[in-house]
Formats: structure tokens, sequence, C-alpha cells
């Protein structure tokens, strides 16, 4: 007998110890001493890297982010372009509260009254600010920037007294074949545009020339510094790339044959039932402008794109190869994202104006140290508008409850676990604000345009690349019917219970 009540008594304390264990690992760590690295970079495909499932493009060091933190595979802007997407995720509003809709709408005045954005939130905090080219969209920095204790490659506000840059580079080469720069609005810009958006290949620069090479070396010594003095730091690093004109130095473009690339998984001749103002304003707003693309200049300007992700990978492993020998590593939260997607060549698209997957899905990869879900992938439904509550619970954040995301930090925990049951994104065309709507396999959308509305519907399980509009079979009325019930409540009918 006592021998049975001895070892009942064992096998109580391992289950103990075994429930112990496992609050111990899904505890949320310390982090609200953690520093923050942010890499925001532009006009980044989710499909073009291998650990989002590409075949053919090199990214190991984001490969590498992405083994060691947790990577959402279904993670969408709430708008399609530069200017309303970075508003809403570094506001935690949406564009329909910060009403910035365009690349054109000046964030600053938009802004509702009070409005606070990320970088403010973490200096009332007591971090120490550093940011390295393009944060917020150019020309609306503004007093956004005035917050940052340094600033490298980026405008500096009237008045601002930070001190000079911290790396010295020699002047930048003009680039064969660029014509010298137009303002926009005078004579000859639209013309400057096209020439200068529709290159791609060989950039004629080292690659030690390139401004992503700059940014990451100037990210490199800053680090080196914030090390030395013990700075408890907010670092944002922006770039320029693969943003158009996707152009590269020689090296990185000689890693991709064009002969190899594979042809647009949803070719234009493959699309049923697509209303033409699904597909008409990103048809040809960043290349190919002048005339489309014929099969093997599609296939150049995929590997010249190939080239550009690969070389800003490179200069992302730069920065993380830093954190880890200044011993930072374990003490940094590390968020990459693009800032919306961009078109391959789908539906014969060359840009991000539209709601489709490629635009609205972008890359998102959080490592937070010591978290649970390290190294696993999330197939849940996040939005960006989500990140700024997130680093706030983190990073303990004075965020206000009138924010309009939602904290994943369970996601970081357990990234199976159910959430969201929707996300919301929006385009803006001729003044007309066109709304999507996807959920865990469809995606719905509304179009008013010239007095009539034109609704898209797509089966993503069967049907990954929207190729097949299903809105008006017959079959798909009622889940139509609930999707555009969805849209209507919006939201906060989306939340996680």
């Amino acid at each position: 007998m006592r021998q049975f009540v001895l070892g009942n008594c064992l096998a109580s304390v391992a289950v103990l110890l075994a429930i112990a264990a496992l609050s111990a690992a899904d505890a949320i760590p310390a982090t609200a001493r953690m520093n923050v690295l942010l890499l925001d970079f532009e006009d980044f495909s989710a499909a073009s890297l291998a650990c989002y499932g590409n075949t053919i493009c090199r990214s190991p060091n984001l490969d590498r982010l992405a083994e060691t933190g947790v990577l959402f595979e279904r993670a969408y802007v709430q708008a399609v372009c530069c200017n309303p997407s970075r508003s809403s995720f570094l506001s935690g509003l949406r564009p329909e509260t910060t009403n910035v809709h365009t690349n054109s709408d000046p964030m600053p005045e938009r802004l509702p009254p009070g409005t606070k954005t990320l970088p403010t939130y973490f200096k009332e905090r007591g971090f120490y600010l550093a940011n390295i080219g393009k944060l917020f969209h150019g020309g609306f920095e503004g007093e956004h920037l005035r917050c940052f204790d340094r600033l490298e490659f980026a405008p500096k506000p009237d008045g601002w007294q930070g001190p000079g840059p911290i790396a010295n580079f020699p002047p930048a080469r003009k680039r064969a074949g660029i014509a010298p720069a137009v303002k926009k609005g005078d004579p000859g810009y639209e013309k400057w545009r096209r020439a200068q958006s529709d290159r791609y290949g060989d950039s004629g620069l080292a690659e030690e020339e390139e401004g992503d090479y700059r940014f990451s070396v100037t990210a490199v010594a800053l680090l080196k510094e914030f090390a030395k003095d013990n700075r408890h730091f907010f670092l944002s690093v922006g770039s320029h790339r693969p943003h158009t004109p996707l152009i590269a130095p020689k090296k990185f473009l000689d890693l991709y044959d064009p002969a190899s690339i594979s042809a647009p998984m949803a070719p234009p001749d493959k699309d049923q039932n697509i209303p033409e103002v699904a597909r008409k304003f990103g048809r040809s707003s960043d290349i190919f402008m002048t005339k489309p693309a014929t099969p093997e200049q599609a296939r150049a300007a995929v590997a010249a794109y190939y080239a550009c992700v690969t070389m800003v990978d490179t200069c992302i492993g730069r920065i993380l190869d830093t954190l880890e020998q200044e011993g930072l590593a374990d003490n940094t939260i590390v968020v990459f994202l693009g800032d919306h997607g961009f078109h391959l060549g789908e539906h014969g698209l060359w840009s991000k104006y539209t709601l489709f997957e490629q635009s609205r899905r972008s890359p998102l990869i959080v490592r937070v140290p010591g978290m649970a879900g390290n190294g696993r992938k999330c197939r849940q439904l996040v939005e960006f508008v989500d990140i700024l509550p997130t680093l706030g619970q983190l990073c303990g954040l004075d965020v206000p409850a009138t924010l309009e995301g939602t904290s994943f930090v369970p996601l970081l925990q357990d990234p199976a676990r159910p959430w969201k049951k929707a996300a919301f994104t929006e385009f803006t065309s001729n003044k007309t604000v066109n709304h999507a709507v996807v959920n865990e396999r469809y995606r719905y959308a509304e179009w008013p345009y010239q007095g009539e509305l034109f609704t898209e519907l797509y089966d993503l399980e069967k049907d990954p690349w929207e190729t097949v509009n299903v809105s008006s079979d017959p079959a798909y009325a009622e889940t139509r019917a609930e999707m555009a019930a969805l849209l209507k409540s919006g939201w906060k009918s989306a939340l996680p219970q």
C-alpha cells in the first residue's frame, strides 16, 4: 500500500512538473526591456521568398530569420500602396479612420487630431530612436520624424538637432542612362518617371555603391554603437528595392537565368469572369507602362526582381549577423515586413494597385527571443494594423484602447490557435474606395464603378491564384451572400473571441 501511495505521489509530482514546464513554455518572455529592429521594405512580393515557397529566388537570410521566428503566411495590408498602408500600420488605425487612401493624401493633415504613431510611443517609453531610409511615405514625414534621436538617409525636420551621419561614403555615381530627375508637376515629369521605372536589369553600379548596401552598413555601425553604450533602442531600416526600377548589380543578376523563370501562375488567358475594373489600375503603373511585356521581357523582369530581392536579403543578413556578433540577438525583437505586395505578371499586371492576393498579402516575420512559437509558420489571418498593438504589448508601450488592430502576441506563443475570422483591405481609385475581405477560404471584393457594382469572389482553396471569379456562379450564391455580409459588417465582427 505504501509503495502504491508513493507511486501515486511520484506520478502526481511528474504531472505537476509537466504542467509547470508547459506553462513556462507558453509564458511570454520578459520583453519590456528588449530592443526593437523594424525592417520595412518596399513592394515586396511574399511569393518571391524561399521561406514562402519560392523554389528559384534566393533569400537565405530571411529564411534564417523565419526559422528562428514566426512566419505569418496570411498577413494582409489594409491598403495596397505605400502611403495609406504605412499610415495605417504606423498609427494602428485603418484607412477609413486615418483618411489616408492614396499616395497623394497628406498624412499629417488627415490623421485624427492627437493621433500618435509607432515611433512616438517608443520615444515616450524611453527608447533611443534611430531611422535609416524610408519609414513614413516620402514627403509626408514632417513632425513624425522629429522624435528620432538619429536620422540617416532620411529627411530632417526643420530645427531637428540630431547628430550627423555615423558613416561616410564616397559620392554615389550616376547610373548610366538616367536623365536628371524631374520634379513631380514639372513639364516632362511623366515621361521621366516612365523611363525611370521601366528599367530592369543591371544597375551599372557595384554593390557598395547601392543605397541599400549603404543603409545596411549604417545599421551595422549604429548597432555596434548601441551595443557599446548599452542603449535601449528602436531602429527602423527601410529600402529602395525591390521597388522599381528593378535594377541591381550584375553579380546578383548573374544568379538568375531568365530562361529558367517559369510563366506566371495566373496568365491573363486563364482569367475567367474577372471584371476589367479589378485589373484596370494595376496593369501598368510601375513597369511596362508604355507597352505590354513580351514573354521574354516578363521573364527578364522577374529575374531582375529576384536579383533585387537577393540584394536586399544580403543587406538584411549583414544586419542580422551584427545582432549576433554584438550580443544583441537575444535581447532584440526583429520584425520584417513588406509595406504591400507586388504583381510579377499575374493577370498581366506589374504593380500593386489591385485587390488580388499578390497585392494584399505581404511578408511578415516576427522574432521575439524566447517566444514559444519561434520556428513555426502561422496560417491564421493577421493584419498589418495589428503590428502596433502587438509591439505595444511586448514593449510595454502606453497605447490607447481605441487602436483598431489586435495584438497577435498569442499567435507568437501558439501559431496554430484560432484567431481572426477575416482580414480587410481597401484600394482607392478615381476617388472611389473599393473594398475586399478574405476569410479562411474565400476572398470577396466590391468595385463601384461608373454607376455599376462589380464583384469578385474566389475560392482560394481550389483557385489560390484567383483566376476564376465565381461571384455569379449559382453554386456559390450562399457563399457570396455570406462574404458580402461579412464585408458590410466590418472588421469588428471578425475579431478573435
